[in-house]
């Protein structure tokens, strides 16, 4: 039986290939969405991992403000807190280039030395900065020019690239750029004794939330953010968008489906006659459901598989240029990095549920129709 449906399949050939390179571009469009949003969770997975444990911010009319370097003493004295560390940054508008750009303070050049080529090792001084290939592409400068921007108070400041971080980092530090602390400072309109927020690291991690809980009821106005809740934001936002993509997707396969239950419903003269042939010689209506049940999943695993390789190839090889910039996000200063191939099981199995069990329900209904007609009937008409 199963010979005899490839075989029929075989006699209608031109329209089974036009259908199956159709329903594997669906079926690639909707697992391309499915395969890159796992892989972006992945890859955000192991960016955020490094995030601090809890933050604090100062908010005043539901904005973050500068919040006073003294802070830092108090939020020490809470019990569980093992270091607290006043960060300085913020953003910064390159007009030349329409670039925005983040601003961070930092004095040291060895922090994350491994990603960054240097000049020189040690402190950074005021006048010279730290800064990603981005900004650096879009001015046309290199290592050890000038990098000149404009400051608050509209004057012109220019500091030498002591350091640019490494393509393999562009992930991170694409629109880095990192001043001496007081350069910083300036930069962002901040006195010498305020910070932008804290990072605190605790002993026991499991306390992460008791202790943000505690501080947040404690301090008036002030915002305390967790590295969970960072992560869980980016996971909704990048399910949030995938999900939008996968719906579209499903529309468009729902349509094919309808096609397919059409093409299928209305048989022709020919398949009519068929199926009246096969029941005149004995054939019962389960064999030709199973006959129809194989050519349905010849054709569907065969698109899925197709499509499912063409989704791997556009996500993992093609880098997913169709929809990357909708998933991602976009920028003057946008990161070029390649997804790592990650495809869960699940992955795998939505995709099959998906594309196979609704094209096989779309195809065996008709065929029971089909197949129920008195062979006579047929004959006769």
């Amino acid at each position: 039986m199963f010979e005899y449906a490839l075989r029929s399949l075989q006699r209608r050939w031109q329209k089974q290939i036009l259908l199956m390179l159709i329903y594997a571009l669906v079926v690639s469009f909707y697992a391309s969405v499915i395969f890159f949003t796992t892989a972006l969770r992945e890859e955000t997975t192991q960016v955020l991992r490094h995030v601090p444990e809890l933050w604090v911010q100062r908010i005043a009319g539901g904005r973050l403000t500068p919040a006073p370097i003294q802070w830092a003493d108090s939020l020490k004295r809470w019990r569980g807190v093992k270091q607290v560390i006043p960060r300085i940054w913020g953003y910064y508008f390159d007009s030349p280039t329409g670039a925005v750009c983040t601003l961070m303070g930092s004095d040291s050049l060895l922090a994350g030395l491994d990603m960054v080529k240097t000049t020189q090792k040690g402190k950074l001084k005021d006048n010279e900065a730290l800064i990603g290939t981005g900004l650096l592409a879009l001015r046309g400068l290199q290592l050890g020019e000038e990098l000149t921007i404009y400051a608050p108070d509209n004057t012109l400041k220019s500091y030498t690239i002591a350091g640019v971080f490494t393509s393999e980092s562009d992930l991170l530090t694409k629109d880095l750029v990192i001043l001496s602390p007081h350069s910083a400072r300036a930069m962002l309109s901040l006195s010498h004794m305020e910070v932008t927020d804290f990072a605190i690291s605790v002993y026991n991690p499991l306390e992460v939330n008791n202790i943000g809980k505690k501080i947040d009821q404690q301090l008036p106005q002030v915002r305390v953010v967790t590295g969970e809740q960072l992560r869980a934001t980016y996971q909704a936002l990048f399910s949030w968008r995938g999900g939008i993509m996968v719906y579209g997707s499903l529309m468009a396969f729902f349509a094919f489906l309808i096609l397919a239950w059409e093409r299928a419903s209305g048989l022709s003269e020919q398949e009519h006659k068929e199926l009246a042939i096969l029941k005149a010689v004995g054939w019962q209506i389960s064999d030709v459901l199973r006959v129809k049940l194989y050519e349905g999943m010849v054709i569907s695993i065969t698109a899925t598989l197709l499509g499912v390789l063409v989704a791997y190839l556009h996500v993992f090889v093609w880098n997913g240029f169709v929809f990357r910039p909708f998933l991602i996000g976009w920028s003057v200063v946008y990161p070029q990095f390649r997804l790592l191939p990650t495809v869960h099981v699940s992955d795998w199995l939505t995709v099959m549920a998906l594309s196979v069990v609704p094209y096989l329900t779309a195809t065996l209904i008709p065929a029971w129709r089909g197949a129920i007609t008195d062979p006579a009937e047929v004959m006769r008409k």
